[in-house]
């Protein structure tokens, strides 16, 4: 009765407030995609920061490849083949607006366009023009949690608090950015729980710095400090975020390609030293160096037994695994890139301070064992043909193995587009740095076939599908025999009611072969997930969303268990003093943690949260934005979170809090010079 109760009331309060027209968040689509907790190794505040940087650079249009256009969010292929087909026959573009003579392109598709193409001008700027072209950028957060967890606390009298510092977040964030010649900047945090001033310590635990210098005479690119690669589909280097599997079933947005500058904050997964990337006519080569200390899990021999990757340096056990071994990499790429057809070749060679041994387990027979070196290389290919866009990668190691990657995109129609992708990763391959689409979350141990599908039967209808079926030849971590499988599948369908509001509906089912808790049985194990949400604009000021969503758990036993969760939100401006406000209430009810749902939270700038809901309880925040003058911003956000199942204890552990209620804070204020 309080699931239709509270379904009923948002969906009356919605449809009492339909009007204006539909939101355009690309951030908040993506975010929303992979709300369901599996793709952990996406970095969205990178995500976010590369589609900032394009909006401020922009793409040349009059030179921009089909590549350069499908790294615009929302722009599919099809109309990237359109728009280079107009100027091939008509000559380059002489005005932005010449592109509604584009049939495919709509007066939305070319607003979203104009925000991140240019038409260059006829004259070039001189040297001090483009010096003039400057923004500097200064970033200042903080944030909290204001229930004290057990691990600032002592134990006992003779024991002090399990944490080093203090339970304060807050990092400094500076960059700055002369036309499209040079950017640089730096940035340091300290993570809850983490001392200041303490030892060698200062104030802050990771640092990170960046230069970047562009087009100086045969370099295309130079960038020193902290820097990330991206070659090929990612099956020898891949350091920055993979788009998967999500409700963009086409797979169609590009990550930035080659090497560019780590701005984000996250402590690991990014190279130290520096690179280049030279190019001569159609050819285009790119070498680099990577040298710094890294967190890792030493045994009493001394070997590496796994690396530590969250960054976090709370407690005494946490500081001894801190910089304990030295990583250096060193690698290259040599691409042809022509109009139609690109070629290229990736080689990355990484040693480490210290032996690798993993853990004595089944799991483990193909890892990476008694050895401080490895080595994987790989060529790639992408051929354009009318409407066809074939891809692939084919990579090998030191050991031997191999990792295959090939697909297919074919666009039939302007109303229709289909992706093919078949991967085959030994588990003889071992890629430290890979990160393409899988399953697995390392590019081995996996077999796969993709097919995704995407529809427009009618202007505003858009229909989704993929199936992705896989098996694993070796055991796995949750598996204790070879040869399991699973599969799962997504239906999508979004709706444009008019200028008034855009809802949508989504159905996904998992299944996968795992083991029974605490044996090693090894049975079926199936989610279902619907998803439902609507969202629309009132007066053109006051914007609603409300989502419902509900799970089916389904054991190996034939056991089921259910969760479900509600939630609206309410985001408005203010004009004086120029505030926005984003209102957040939720409920959920999901006491078993298989049927724990995975949201997205709206929250400060550059920061995306997507938080798990398990139990029963209540949430809500509130998202302030105040344009306190045309150079500084402030973000703010409070939140809380009330479970009402009888729960005396929230967390476990050091991060363990006393009662049923969660409070937290977070300001940024962004200052631009």
């Amino acid at each position: 009765m309080r699931f239709l109760f509270i379904c009923t009331f948002l969906f009356v309060f919605q449809q009492i407030t339909f009007s204006s027209e539909d939101g355009d968040d690309i951030l908040i689509d993506l975010s929303e995609s992979f709300a369901e907790g599996e793709n952990t190794n996406i970095d969205f505040e990178l995500l976010s920061e590369e589609i900032d940087l394009l909006a401020k650079t922009k793409i040349e249009l009059n030179k921009a490849s089909i590549d350069d256009l499908l790294r615009i969010p929302g722009f599919t292929q099809i109309e990237a083949e359109c728009i280079i087909a107009h100027r091939i026959k008509y000559g380059p573009f002489l005005s932005i607006y010449e592109l509604k003579c584009i049939k495919g392109l709509n007066l939305k598709e070319i607003e979203r366009l104009s925000r991140y193409v240019y038409l260059s001008e006829s004259r070039k700027k001189t040297v001090q023009e483009r010096l003039h072209n400057n923004e500097s950028t200064l970033y200042l957060r903080y944030d909290r949690t204001f229930e004290e967890k057990k691990g600032y606390h002592a134990s006992d009298s003779s024991k002090g608090p399990a944490y080093v510092g203090d339970p304060n977040h807050y990092y400094l964030k500076y960059k700055t950015r002369i036309d499209d010649l040079l950017s640089f900047g730096f940035s340091g945090e300290k993570d809850a729980g983490e001392a200041i001033w303490k030892e060698e310590q200062k104030v802050f635990d990771f640092h990170s710095a960046f230069l970047q210098i562009n087009n100086l005479s045969i370099f295309k690119r130079i960038c020193l400090g902290d820097f990330k690669a991206n070659f090929g589909q990612g099956l020898v280097i891949g350091t920055s975020s993979i788009i998967g599997k999500s409700n963009n079933v086409l797979n169609s947005l590009q990550r930035n390609k080659g090497l560019f500058p780590y701005t984000s904050i996250g402590e690991s997964g990014f190279l130290r030293g520096g690179g280049a990337t030279l190019g001569w006519k159609r050819l285009e080569t790119s070498f680099f160096y990577s040298n710094k200390r890294i967190d890792a899990n030493l045994s009493s021999e001394g070997f590496i037994t796994s690396f530590k990757t969250d960054g976090l340096h709370r407690t005494e056990n946490e500081l001894a695994k801190k910089e304990v071994t030295n990583e250096e990499i060193i690698g290259g790429n040599l691409s042809y890139n022509g109009d139609r057809l690109k070629l290229g070749g990736t080689i990355l060679s990484y040693r480490y301070g210290d032996t690798l041994h993993p853990a004595d387990k089944a799991y483990n027979h193909y890892k990476l064992s008694m050895t401080d070196h490895h080595w994987n290389a790989s060529i790639d290919y992408s051929l354009y043909i009318k409407r066809l866009y074939f891809f692939g990668e084919c990579a090998t190691d030191k050991n031997g193995g191999t990792a295959l990657l090939n697909g297919c995109r074919i666009f039939p129609s302007s109303r229709a587009g289909f992706l093919i992708m078949h991967r085959r990763y030994s588990p003889q391959y071992q890629a430290n740095y890979a990160n393409g689409f899988a399953e697995n979350s390392r590019i081995e141990n996996e077999e796969g076939l993709y097919v995704g599908s995407e529809f427009k039967p009618m202007k505003r209808i858009k229909l989704s599908l993929y199936a992705d079926a896989y098996t694993f030849p070796w055991l796995r971590y949750t598996a204790s025999r070879p040869n399991t499988s699973g599969y799962d599948y997504l239906a999508y369908l979004s709706v444009v009611c008019g200028k008034k509001t855009s809802t949508y509906l989504k159905f996904k089912e998992k299944q996968s072969e795992k083991d029974q808790s605490g044996s090693q049985v090894t049975t079926q194990d199936k989610k279902q997930i619907l998803r439902y949400g609507i969202r629309s604009k009132h007066w053109e000021h006051l914007e609603l969303q409300s989502i419902f969503e509900g799970n089916r758990h389904q054991a190996g036993s034939g056991t089921s268990s259910y969760g479900w969760m509600a939630a609206q939100d309410i985001d408005f401006p203010i004009k004086r003093p120029h505030l926005k406000i984003s209102l957040r209430y939720a409920y959920f009810h999901t006491p078993q943690y298989n049927n724990r749902i995975y949201l997205y939270e709206k929250d400060i700038l550059h920061v995306f949260s997507i938080p798990c809901h398990y139990g029963i309880g209540h949430k809500s925040c509130i998202n302030v934005q105040w344009d306190i003058c045309s150079s500084v911003t402030c973000y703010l956000k409070y939140g809380i979170c009330i479970y009402t199942d009888g729960r005396e204890t929230i967390g476990s552990s050091n991060e363990e809090i006393k009662g049923n209620k969660v409070t937290s804070g977070k300001i940024l204020v962004r200052f631009k010079i």
